[in-house]
């Protein structure tokens, strides 16, 4: 459980940093991404790392594990990455189908 936690503390520092640096070169790209994507892959950096810190943690620490406050915290940190992941997702599928139409009826 100790090793388990360890690699969801790494993970949850390395994401953001890897995140920003693929929303950066991402931004830099035409086209652009819109205000409310980039919002959602904000969002994203944030909630994602902080529950994995706090399951890490949890994995770690019986003493964090025991509180009641944090588990309620990192679910619903991971719950709302989990939504906002598939929010992203499904935005990506419906641009891909409309830029799709839009060459089938340009043709």
């Amino acid at each position: 459980m100790i090793v388990a936690g360890i690699l969801l503390l790494a993970a949850g520092v390395l994401f953001p940093l890897a995140l920003l640096i693929w929303l950066s070169s991402r931004l830099s790209r035409p086209p652009a991404l819109a205000p409310r994507r980039v919002g959602m892959w904000l969002a994203l950096n944030f909630l994602l790392p902080v529950g994995l810190v706090l399951w890490g943690l949890r994995l770690i620490s019986p003493r964090v594990a025991a509180s009641a406050a944090l588990h309620v915290a990192a679910s619903a940190a991971l719950l709302a990455a989990a939504l906002l992941a598939l929010g992203l997702a499904a935005e990506a599928l419906l641009l891909r189908r409309a830029a799709r139409q839009e060459d089938d009826h340009g043709r």
